[in-house]
């Protein structure tokens, strides 16, 4: 890992000042003396160098990684490879060309669950999350047959792509009457929304087949402007058409992903009154 500037030049340093040949002719105490801005260059130089290393040694490690096969993240980067609308070249497992724009995988995770993988996949769809589509057209069949031709003999793997996991979320949020109207709008613009656009914001950037944790969602209300206390009274999800169940600490979402109706969020706003 790179070393600070400074922390390089007092190197320097304490190395011409610890050999006495050179301490007795590079012994000026200024800031500004030619030979410590020398020092200051020479550090420069090195600092540079080692952040080159830095990230060679970080393109080392990712390249090995997703090109080990075998292991869950190249599985992940084969199903980003994915070309729709493309044949394989006969017999093998990779395309004749390279077409970006075919590529309609933007996320992929994969899971292994006694001896199979789960392999969850979305789609960009104008800054959304979405599912590969099953009708008009279907994209969803074509890349299922390509994971089946690419992957490993013998292993066994079960495609998930879905619409998000909903959820359900109802919330006591204390807010600062200076800052805030009684519907949870700004005072100084009433088309902002920080609670709702917080709560959006965070379900929205959570990683692909990340965890969500309430906890996390309260810290992030509470540096939110104009709101003093955020409770969450109660949280749940719901995957597919089965019941709501209460997260419980923490969970990840079965599609990989959340998403949240207007319906399913309940606010109840309450004047923080002091005195």
């Amino acid at each position: 890992m790179a070393r600070d500037i400074a922390d390089i030049q007092q190197g320097i340093i304490n190395t011409i000042q610890g050999d006495e040949t050179l301490n007795t002719r590079l012994n000026s105490t200024s800031k500004t003396a030619r030979w410590r801005l020398t020092t200051y260059v020479v550090a420069v130089s090195i600092w540079m160098l080692e952040k080159l290393f830095d990230e060679h040694q970080l393109e080392v490690n990712t390249t090995l990684a997703t090109q080990k096969t075998h292991n869950l993240q190249w599985y992940s980067q084969i199903a980003k490879a994915f070309q729709y609308g493309h044949a394989l070249v006969m017999d093998k497992d990779y395309y004749e060309s390279d077409d970006p724009d075919a590529r309609i995988v933007k996320y992929a995770a994969v899971d292994e669950i006694n001896g199979t993988l789960i392999m969850k996949v979305a789609k960009d769809n104008n800054g959304e999350l979405a599912p590969l589509s099953t009708a008009g057209p279907n994209e969803l069949t074509p890349f299922t047959q390509y994971i089946f031709r690419v992957k490993d003999a013998g292993v066994k793997i079960i495609v998930v792509s879905d619409v998000g996991d909903s959820l359900r979320l109802v919330m006591d949020i204390y807010y600062d009457p200076l800052v805030l109207n009684a519907d949870g709008t700004l005072i100084s613009d009433s088309s902002q929304t920080p609670a709702k656009d917080t709560i959006q914001s965070f379900i929205k950037t959570l990683p692909f087949n990340g965890e969500f944790i309430p906890a996390k969602l309260v810290d992030a209300l509470q540096n939110t402007q104009g709101i003093d206390i955020p409770e969450i009274l109660s949280v749940e999800t719901k995957y597919a058409q089965n019941d709501w169940a209460a997260v419980q600490g923490k969970v990840v979402p079965n599609a990989g992903y959340l998403t949240i109706a207007d319906e399913d969020l309940t606010l109840n706003f309450i004047a923080n009154v002091r005195g």
